[in-house]
């Protein structure tokens, strides 16, 4: 999927993102956190990012990577220096943290009639 990261509409799509990550999240003190806390940080922005990019496009785990390595450009454009270090961290674990978004399918518990038949 090709996008101009220039057009206006586009680059109103990204502060939107980034308005509304910066109104659900406190990110003031992000250096000072620890890694463990950095890493819920970046779930959470993970995940807002994936509910607020799913209202205009479904995108696919390049296209989504490819489009926080944007809205981390333009956040460092506009000085938002702790959101755009929040992106990075997300891009740079974004293996780890999508697997942790990814729920786990649980195991079928019911028995077949291969278990129910007697063993000899």
């Amino acid at each position: 999927m090709k996008v101009n990261v220039n057009h206006p509409s586009f680059i109103s799509f990204l502060e939107s993102i980034s308005n509304n990550i910066l109104s659900a999240i406190k990110l003031e003190d992000y250096f000072e956190l620890n890694s463990e806390k950095k890493l819920t940080v970046s779930f959470t922005v993970l995940n807002l990012i994936k509910n607020s990019a799913k209202v205009k496009a479904n995108l696919s785990d390049i296209e989504l990577k490819s489009f926080i390595v944007v809205l981390c450009k333009k956040n460092e454009e506009n000085e938002n220096y702790e959101f755009a270090a929040v992106l990075n961290d997300v891009i740079k674990n974004y293996d780890v943290i999508s697997n942790i978004s990814t729920p786990n399918k649980k195991a079928d518990k019911r028995k077949t009639n291969s278990d129910l038949t007697p063993q000899q």
